[in-house]
């Protein structure tokens, strides 16, 4: 079936009856698992909200929530077009413009009335008010006046960046699937404290940042005309193994689900039983597992599977959490509470990793290629008041702590340096002040072409490398990986991305300074023994997959990862890469793929 295509056919085997009523969408699973719950539709690109009807004595408490949102959003651009005139920046007068249209009375009434007379909640009315206000705009023939659309569009994210979503007020009831476009990251991260059952969208690769982040939740993507289906409300089944989600399923599909759903979860119990100890292969090389940490429940299970210390920590979600920029004490008590999780292992915790797009000062700076845009460590030196900050937080976070400052998406040696010469400056500031702070250690991660041939280099200048796989592969190969119509070209197993990987590590060895693999190669048992192959001893993953990769790095010998790894830096195309790989497990290391424990193979 084809992507997408609504299957109107009883299945082969016999589960799943359809009805008038029940209808299957095939897509992707880019995250495993079974869920049975009730859909919640999420509406909006860059700031993403429920659409709800308010009961009419509420409204106009709506209203004055709106009113509120509205005024915040008015005194942040007066202060930005304040700053920006005072700097004589080119674009200042943009940010003047964004205050007319968002002072402008019919725009805030239209939006009002939306609330009133529909009953709709403010997220909603400014969408569909703005929408309109855009649809007219795109019509005007004059070439100028119809580009306008562009200014209205920040409008309507300026509200809903103040209106801030108002997923807090709505409680996800347990067994709730999201179904979005395209799910943002931010997104997720603000659900981490009432995760959905599964997650469907639209759009999204399995490298995307959204569903690295959801590897513990079953997640489909791919699915098309999704929202123009279905509704919140609308009963689903989503099989994240078979890449189905089944709407409106008979009792008769339910039953057979849910006997899946207890066999998964007899399966994934067998799992916690577990020993304790180092994690070793066969042959008695230590590999160390480490946590790409999100929440403090995640950590303390990791724990107790072996892992040790914490890989990464994506600082930006304090950034979405707290919608912007969040201040030096908040940071710095969540970085402290982090180290002190990590112990003596460490707490590598990256500084900011956002897009011009995702910040207000910049939001007017609209790029055709973000992903070779003002970006990562790029944006933090542009912004570097933010960047300061930052760097204050985490020097006193590291006071009696242990914690790794890492610098994402580095090209070479440059940015390195005046990062440095950033962070001595800020210690020289607390220490004037009398603030405690720590020393923390910096590390870089190696993300492009440029850092993996600067590599020796960098390595002179940093105390610990951290791979970020997803990245590296896509600009290894220049292939945007939440592009569909490139998909095929994304291929992890490429010849120059295992010379890649193959020369950090080579490199690391030699300078005796770690080398950590966070990216998604790190926490599929699949990649693991070409990885340790090449070199790699430090692993850093999501808390689900912790289990699935200690058991076949202890299953495997090291000797034969390294011949697997000889066998494949042998070949010159990614499908010989991967013909040869498939061949080395089945003949090799069959018993992992065997039924009963295949399920380790599972991405």
């Amino acid at each position: 079936m084809s992507s997408g295509a609504v299957n109107n056919k009883t299945q082969s085997n016999g589960r799943r009856p359809v009805t008038a009523t029940e209808f299957v969408i095939r897509g992707r699973p880019v995250s495993r698992g079974l869920a049975i719950g009730n859909i919640v539709c999420l509406f909006g690109d860059n700031r993403q909200f429920y659409r709800t009807r308010i009961a009419p004595p509420d409204v106009e408490k709506e209203i004055e929530r709106f009113s509120a949102a509205h005024r915040r959003a008015c005194r942040r651009l007066e202060r930005i077009a304040t700053a920006a005139n005072s700097k004589g920046d080119n674009f200042a007068s943009i940010f003047d413009v964004h205050l007319s249209i968002l002072e402008d009375s019919s725009l805030k009434e239209s939006i009002e009335n939306a609330i009133r007379q529909h009953l709709f909640n403010a997220e909603w009315a400014v969408k569909i008010v703005t929408d309109s206000y855009i649809g007219k705009y795109r019509t005007i023939p004059d070439e100028h006046f119809r580009d306008r659309y562009i200014d209205v569009e920040d409008i309507a994210e300026q509200l809903q960046a103040a209106l801030g979503g108002g997923r807090n007020r709505v409680h996800l009831a347990p067994g709730s699937i999201i179904a979005a476009r395209e799910l943002r990251p931010s997104t997720l991260a603000e659900l981490a404290a009432n995760p959905p059952a599964a997650i469907i969208t639209e759009t999204g690769g399995w490298t995307s940042h959204t569903f690295i982040l959801a590897r513990e939740i079953p997640a489909i993507t791919g699915l098309r005309k999704l929202m123009r289906r279905i509704s919140s409300g609308t009963k689903a089944i989503v099989d994240a193994y078979a890449g189905d989600v089944t709407f409106n399923p008979t009792e008769k599909t339910i039953a057979g689900y849910r006997s899946s759903i207890e066999k998964v979860g007899k399966f994934s119990a067998s799992f916690d039983k577990f020993p304790a100890g180092e994690i070793t292969t066969l042959d008695g090389r230590k590999i160390a597992i480490r946590l790409n940490f999100d929440v403090p429940s995640s950590f303390h299970k990791a724990k107790k599977l072996g892992a040790q210390g914490i890989g990464l920590y994506r600082s930006e979600y304090l950034f979405n959490r707290f919608k912007g920029f969040p201040s030096e004490s908040v940071q710095a008590k969540a970085y402290r509470e982090i180290a002190k999780f990590a112990g003596e292992y460490r707490a590598r915790i990256r500084t900011f990793d956002l897009s011009v797009g995702q910040t207000v000062e910049y939001s007017a700076r609209r790029e055709n290629n973000p992903a070779l845009g003002l970006r990562a460590i790029r944006l933090s030196l542009a912004a570097d008041k933010h960047f300061r900050t930052q760097l204050r937080a985490l020097l006193q976070a590291a006071y009696e702590t242990n914690i790794d400052i890492i610098l994402p998406m580095v090209n070479g040696v440059d940015e390195i340096l005046v990062a440095r010469q950033i962070l001595e400056e800020e210690t020289d500031r607390l220490s004037k002040r009398g603030v405690e702070y720590g020393k923390p250690r910096l590390g870089a991660m190696i993300e492009v072409p440029s850092a993996v041939v600067c590599i020796e280099q960098i390595l002179e200048e940093v105390d610990t490398v951290l791979l970020g796989t997803n990245d590296l592969v896509q600009y290894v190969l220049a292939v945007d990986r939440d592009n569909e119509g490139v998909a095929g070209w994304f291929r992890t197993l490429h010849p120059a991305v295992l010379l890649s990987l193959r020369r950090v590590f080579e490199a690391a060895a030699k300078a005796s300074k770690p080398a950590i693999v966070c990216g998604e190669m790190a926490g599929s048992p699949f990649y693991v023994p070409i990885l340790l192959g090449l070199g790699a001893d430090e692993l850093s993953m999501n808390l689900n997959s912790i289990l699935r990769v200690r058991r076949v790095i202890e299953a495997i010998a090291f000797e034969e990862a390294r011949e697997l790894a000889s066998v494949l830096l042998s070949k010159k195309t990614a499908a010989q890469v991967e013909e040869a790989a498939d061949i080395f497990f089945q003949k090799h290391w069959a018993h992992l793929l065997s039924v009963g424990t295949s399920e380790l193979f599972r991405a």
